[in-house]
């Protein structure tokens, strides 16, 4: 801690600026807010604060630094990746955000996926030093989340980001005719025809496999209504058996800078299965095509356009 007596009366802001060593107000105002001065031995985080000569002002401009090299130290180049990592090269990483986490957050302070994540990469080598997340998933929702590697990976897959199929676990209350089609609607009003599997059924519950982006969710939602089938855990009426949405991205399809095909894909959720415990695999009575599958040489086009929405994540 620095500290040093008030010279001239003003705001608080003003006394860090002038004798502090702070180089703007800016600097001086978010040290303020952050807890990392005190007045006359009392925290005050309100910059406007008045002072006058003969205030004693304490201050620590070095806070945000130590608590960064605290949480850098938390991870060593043996240390485990701390969510479970899917596909990795020298150019991007793909990674499972559970549920219940937030993907990323403009705020520094605030422990997210991305940050974990982060930290974890520049701990396994220096030229991880350029990194930067792709997409984000909403808090109570799981899946995959990219990781670009450098400026230019990230330009590409975010600019590309609608042109890459995706694949879906939707857990629902209720039952679908067996392997069939959802007739959706695009914001426009576009009539769609959405494949889905159903990879296990109980008394109660489905499991789909769905061939859509997991950003147009809520696309999907009407057409299961009107099957009678409620997503689990979306919405305040939703039965929510497992505090959290019955939605997965499991499968990504990715077509690189060179034209180069990328097949990242994740296992069920553990959750999931658990529920579907003493389920059957319902067989249609008539397959009817549909192509919902992942790993083939097709590389197939997505069923529903991605939605301009923002993620609450």
């Amino acid at each position: 801690m620095e500290g040093f007596e008030v010279q001239n009366a003003g705001s608080l802001v003003d006394a860090l600026t002038a004798q502090g060593g702070y180089s703007t107000r800016t600097k001086a105002r978010k040290a303020i807010k952050n807890g990392a001065v005190k007045l006359d031995g009392e925290v005050v985080k309100i910059p406007s604060t008045e002072v006058n000569p003969g205030m004693q002002i304490s201050h620590d401009r070095n806070r945000n630094a130590k608590k960064k090299a605290a949480i850098k130290s938390s991870f060593t180049k043996s240390s485990d990746a701390p969510f479970e990592v899917v596909f990795e090269n020298d150019n991007f990483l793909a990674y499972v955000k559970p549920s219940g986490w937030i993907t990323a957050s403009p705020k520094p302070q605030l422990s997210t996926t991305y940050s974990r994540m982060k930290q974890w990469l520049q701990a396994q080598s220096r030229s991880n030093n350029d990194l930067h997340f792709i997409n984000k998933l909403q808090k109570d929702v799981s899946g995959i989340c990219l990781i670009a590697k450098n400026k230019q990976w990230r330009e590409h897959l975010q600019e590309n980001w609608n042109d890459f199929r995706q694949g879906i676990y939707i857990l629902v209350e209720g039952h679908l005719p067996a392997d069939d089609i959802l007739q959706c609607r695009e914001e426009d009003g576009e009539k769609v025809d959405v494949s889905y599997r159903t990879m296990r059924a109980t008394t109660q519950h489905t499991l789909l496999t769905v061939d859509a982006p997991i950003e147009a969710i809520h696309l999907v939602m009407p057409s299961l209504r009107r099957e009678g089938c409620i997503i689990i855990g979306k919405g305040k009426s939703a039965p929510d058996p497992l505090k959290r949405e019955g939605v997965h991205m499991f499968a990504l399809e990715i077509e690189g800078l060179k034209g180069e095909d990328f097949l990242v894909k994740t296992r069920v959720p553990r959750e999931f299965l658990n529920l579907m415990k003493g389920g059957d695999s319902p067989k249609p009575a008539k397959r009817r095509g549909l192509n919902v599958k992942f790993g083939s040489s097709s590389k197939g086009k997505r069923s529903l356009k991605h939605s301009n929405r923002k993620s609450k994540s």
